[in-house]
């Protein structure tokens, strides 16, 4: 809690968030660096990215020309920009042109003869980057994606809307009304777009290792460090950072001061990725840079890893013990990553039902930083206490049985509250579930570290070790990303 509480104050300075390209998250990988420096002997290490066309500069405009009447459109309540689109500089107005049927197939787009105008299409039935796609595929000028109005909150434009991270279109998402007016057949509209982006440069991810321990038999235990922009993130993820770092604290002051403690066989990396929020980008760009033909340095292949662990939201209020389970791995995983990835599941079920802790299954699909491990074949596992899921009368029940009547929770509420929103402090922070996550983690590594022959557990029939085999561009699915559709 003394490490949660500075992440909130470094995030109070940064005008309440820890976002990438802030004071905020700055600060939060010097403390977690200067916490490690001071305080152990591993081995410190940066590794830094760029984010391509992060940064606005100045105001976005959009105006519109809609049967001879222009309209001045106004930033975040008319329109915000689509993350990772290019920049927009248009000197005179471009035609409109309505996608039909949510642009989700080519013969939508063919059918529109979209090329050379600025195309304007729905939300819905396949992803944000899906559309893009398929809009520069037919030569836009521009895109405008508006909201559905199929419920409350699907009125008003989303900030925070990720675009593919090598588009070469400018793109909008726009409220339902304004797409609406502007997707009137009956009327004459075109629009202009100016909107001037720079990218993020310098973007960090933090591993430290153990100095002892083969490196060609790594474990790596991750969370990410960054939050959105929209609060401080103290459950997500500054817990999933505080607690990976007091693993880091703790299990370096062992093997460096307790005769009776010996090390492991192997290695073991604690990382902290940054940009998750904007779809995993720092564990994506660690797994390309070491599945590189080039990457040749041992311990820094992606062939000298054997498991990756992952820690993301580790203390919600509403909590639930979320064990990642190997059963809903995506169709796509690799063969020699699913019996690893089924013994880690194992083994943090048993962990729980040993301390007579109850659990939950939580899904492996496209939310957090293990995917693009998973998505090269290596064996990954976890526990989450949950995000914006609700829980049910059921799980409510099954908690208390185990925990005390009135210890299960809240049924039909999130099990963070306040998910991705300026609520989430450090008053968001459960710390009985907290105490738990971090221990079964704990017990996690050590289980790994004391096994005679970790390969062969995870890996019976052998593992892959051609790596560089993998477009390593597609490793992550958008498609198993709920909030880009």
């Amino acid at each position: 809690m003394r490490h949660l509480e500075q992440l909130q104050v470094i995030a109070d300075r940064s005008n309440g968030t820890r976002a990438i390209a802030t004071e905020g998250f700055n600060g939060t990988l010097d403390y977690i660096t200067s916490q490690l420096e001071q305080n152990t002997n591993l081995i410190v290490s940066r590794q830094y990215f760029t984010v391509r066309n992060y940064i606005i500069q100045g105001m976005p405009q959009l105006q519109s020309l809609v049967d001879g009447n222009i309209v001045n459109h106004l930033y975040l309540t008319d329109f915000t920009h689509i993350l990772f689109s290019s920049r927009a500089n248009f000197d005179t107005f471009v035609p409109v042109v309505v996608i039909p049927n949510l642009g989700c197939q080519d013969s939508d787009w063919t059918n529109a003869s979209a090329a050379d105008s600025v195309a304007l299409v729905k939300r819905g039935d396949c992803t944000y980057p899906e559309k893009s796609a398929l809009a520069e595929k037919y030569r836009v000028k521009g895109l405008l994606i508006y909201n559905d109005g199929t419920a409350p909150d699907r009125f008003q434009p989303i900030q925070g809307v990720r675009n593919n991270l090598n588009t070469t279109i400018p793109a909008y998402f726009l409220s339902y009304n304004l797409g609406m007016q502007l997707g009137n057949v009956t009327t004459n509209t075109s629009v202009i777009m100016n909107i001037d982006v720079s990218d993020a440069n310098g973007i960090g991810n933090i591993c430290a290792d153990t100095t002892t321990g083969d490196k060609t038999k790594t474990i790596v235990v991750g969370s990410h460090s960054d939050g959105v922009t929209a609060g401080s993130g103290i459950n997500d993820n500054g817990s999933g950072t505080v607690g990976n770092l007091i693993l880091a604290l703790n299990l370096a002051h062992l093997f460096e001061t307790s005769s009776s403690y010996s090390t492991y066989k192997y290695r073991v990396r604690f990382c902290w990725w940054g940009a998750e929020e904007l779809g995993l980008l720092g564990a994506r760009y660690h797994v390309d840079q070491a599945s590189l033909p080039s990457t040749t340095t041992v311990g820094e292949r992606l062939q000298d890893y054997l498991v990756n662990l992952n820690y993301d939201m580790l203390a919600g209020p509403n909590y639930r013990f979320g064990i990642h389970d190997s059963s809903t791995v995506p169709s796509t995983t690799p063969t020699q990553a699913r019996n690893g990835t089924s013994q880690i599941t194992d083994l943090f079920r048993q962990w729980f039902s040993e301390q007579n802790l109850p659990w939950s299954n939580a899904s492996l699909g496209g939310g957090s930083d293990y995917v693009p491990f998973l998505a090269a074949g290596l064996a990954v596992g976890g526990v989450n206490t949950g995000a914006g899921g609700i829980k049910s009368a059921s799980e409510r029940d099954q908690y208390a049985a185990i925990l005390g009547i009135g210890n299960g929770g809240l049924a039909n509420a999130a099990y963070d509250p306040c998910y991705h929103q300026q609520c989430d402090r450090i008053t968001n922070i459960n710390p009985f579930a907290y105490e738990k996550v971090v221990k079964a983690a704990a017990y996690a590594i050590e289980y790994l570290g004391r096994l005679n022959d970790l390969e062969k557990w995870l890996y019976p029939q052998g593992r892959l070790k051609n790596f560089e085999l993998f477009n390593r561009h597609q490793l992550y699915d958008f498609r198993n990303d709920p909030d880009l559709i």
